[in-house]
């Protein structure tokens, strides 16, 4: 899978711009912070800055593009500077990662993959890769090209003339050559700027408003199933809509098991957690349940409850709880009448009291539950489906994972996005 920093690496190795290793010394004056160094521009990252052998790095920082060091504190007199690090010849790490997705936005500006999901660098086909990295290269060009153009002839006294636009024009050629290797891969691999569109008519049922699914010839005698052609959805030039969600899309393959685990951080005591497919966003129609599991830390085992008839303190014994006198902490799975928020009133090592409302039940004994003291955690939830979900689902739905608050019934939602179901490409009826 593409990563923007592989694409970055193949556009350097195209432009020649490789990084290399440097390690300069600077003597200070006692009068600046700020040094400039012969390096630039230099990647910040690798940079190691040393003051008489000692690491300040981090009371230091570094112009990438012009290579100037400034130091936090003011260095004395003699004070001996050693910077070493990675530097380039043309372009700093952050202009390379702009013109890299520059040039992907632009390739795959009218392309999607198998599910319809617009192109982006996590699903960028490997053989898009080159061609887009040709792409960057020929922005590259383009924008050291454009500095060259400020560039002027010089003439010195003796009649040597030294013609600067020379640089420009090779720089063009450079540009035109690239433009033309990179328009070539588009029309042989069909992708691309210059991909060739070839659309293909579908019959759409009058009755439903779908495509009619077409099926490979047979022979009139030839009794085996049918075999389905898997037929893109054609676009007839349409642009690829632009998700909400793009960052928590999630796909499963039909008539394969499904599982992902998700992280979240919140404070949801008092909270119970679904996790559910709807037809689309904000519908109340749900699809499909996931089945979930939750994952946190924090929560405490209540393994007695005691509560003298009459009386409305409740004593919950709950071994090491750690918990302290005015924390909130809900309590759940004893009792319909238990069940709720506190506020704790008194702690022990292992046990703690709270004030409920009820006065006229009867003594609490045996009952055992959970304790969870309001405070944010992580939690991770694990979403699964089984083989015959995945096989029900439509290729495109929505997921959400949201919480119910057990008081009051309200329902949030925590995250949520596209579900793509990937199908088969032959069905058997």
């Amino acid at each position: 899978m593409a990563t923007t920093d592989s694409l970055v690496n193949k556009v350097r190795v195209e432009l020649g711009d490789l990084g290399k290793s440097f390690v300069t010394q600077i003597i200070a004056d006692g009068t600046t912070k700020r040094f400039k160094i012969e390096y630039h521009p230099v990647d910040a990252t690798t940079v190691t800055v040393l003051k008489n052998s000692t690491d300040i790095t981090t009371a230091s920082s570094i112009e990438e593009s012009t290579g100037v060091l400034v130091l936090d504190a003011l260095p004395a007199d003699g004070d001996i500077i050693t910077v070493s690090g990675t530097y380039f010849r043309y372009f700093t790490g952050a202009e390379m990662t702009e013109l890299v997705n520059n040039a992907l936005g632009q390739h795959t500006a009218k392309h999607t993959d198998s599910t319809g999901r617009k192109l982006t660098v996590a699903n960028l086909p490997t053989i898009d890769e080159y061609p887009v990295a040709v792409y960057a290269t020929t922005l590259a060009l383009y924008a050291l090209a454009t500095d060259a153009a400020f560039d002027i002839d010089i003439q010195a006294p003796d009649g040597v003339t030294i013609p600067r636009a020379e640089r420009y024009r090779q720089l063009m050629d450079m540009v035109q050559a690239r433009q033309n290797q990179y328009r070539e891969l588009c029309v042989h691999l069909g992708i691309g700027l210059y991909s060739i569109d070839v659309f293909s008519l579908r019959r759409i049922s009058k009755a439903t408003g779908r495509y009619v699914p077409i099926y490979r010839p047979q022979e009139v005698d030839d009794r085996s199933y049918p075999d389905r052609v898997d037929v893109p959805e054609p676009i007839y030039g349409d642009t690829p809509p632009e998700w909400p969600t793009t960052d928590v899309e999630l796909t499963a393959y039909q008539g394969r098991s499904f599982s992902t685990s998700l992280d979240y951080t919140g404070n949801w005591a008092g909270y119970a957690f679904e996790a559910k497919l709807l037809n689309q966003r904000g519908s109340v129609l749900a699809v499909q349940d996931f089945t979930l599991s939750v994952d946190t830390t924090g929560v405490k085992a209540v393994t007695a409850v005691s509560r003298t008839s009459g009386s409305t303190t409740i004593t919950f014994t709950s071994a090491s709880h750690g918990y302290a006198v005015g924390q909130s902490v809900y309590i759940s799975n004893i009792d319909a009448d238990i069940d709720g928020l506190y506020t704790i009133a008194t702690v022990s090592t292992n046990s703690f009291t709270a004030t409920g409302t009820d006065t006229t039940a009867v003594a609490l004994t045996d009952q055992t539950g959970t304790a969870d003291r309001s405070f944010s955690r992580s939690y991770t939830f694990t979403l699964a489906l089984t083989k015959d979900q995945t096989l029900r689902t439509a290729e495109r739905t929505y997921w959400s994972l949201r919480t119910v608050n057990l008081e009051t019934g309200e329902v949030i939602e925590l995250k949520g996005g596209n579900f793509f179901t990937v199908r088969s490409s032959t069905i058997v009826i």
